[in-house]
């Protein structure tokens, strides 16, 4: 029942055991937001940019059955529920805002907002400045795979490059705050980094 000790069982999780067993997802999305109850709040207008692009339904690893976008979609559902006021947009051969979903909605909303093709990040982020020149925060959730010249520097005063194809060669060096990896300790991080700068 509800009454479980989920401790920090989070979105990677939920996404692996629903696509295994579908029929349970909306108790497994009511266990996720238990889960997520109190979290540390993110604050501020955060921007996610999640790379749809066709690299990102490859395969995390030889031994996954699990995608790097449904890695991204994980980490787009955690800070979803953690950021005190978020935008979510994808990315691939144009740049899409997503409608305000949560949980697997929103898992759903960002694998179907448009085709999956190219990986054009560098016109993404001219775009998504254009939009949102007062977010405080923009996290890009992608493999760092771009088929054009990647700004050195994120618009906002808090700019993270998230890759889940960390095996691969990336595009966000520069003044980016790196982040390798998909788990959910990459939030985690991005917490204590954010409580120690301010």
């Amino acid at each position: 029942g509800d009454q479980r000790r989920w401790g920090r069982v989070l979105p990677f999780r939920f996404i692996a055991a629903a696509r295994t067993v579908p029929q349970l997802e909306p108790n497994l999305e009511r266990w996720m937001f238990k889960c997520l109850e109190g979290s540390p709040k993110l604050l501020g207008k955060t921007v996610l940019l999640v790379d749809v692009s066709g690299s990102m339904d490859n395969k995390l690893s030889a031994k996954s059955d699990l995608r790097r976008c449904d890695a991204a979609a994980a980490l787009a559902m955690l800070l979803r529920e953690v950021c005190e006021d978020v935008r979510v947009v994808t990315f691939s051969q144009q740049v899409v805002v997503c409608p305000p979903r949560r949980g697997f909605a929103l898992r759903d909303t960002i694998h179907q907002s448009q085709p999956h093709g190219g990986t054009y990040l560098g016109e993404a982020l001219k775009a998504v400045q254009r939009h949102y020149p007062t977010a405080d925060r923009l996290v890009v959730i992608t493999d760092e795979q771009s088929h054009d010249p990647v700004a050195r520097k994120g618009f906002a005063p808090l700019s993270y490059m998230l890759n889940v194809a960390s095996n691969r060669n990336g595009v966000g060096y520069g003044d980016w705050l790196r982040i390798d990896g998909f788990s959910e300790a990459v939030v985690g991080y991005i917490q204590k980094y954010e409580a120690r700068t301010f």
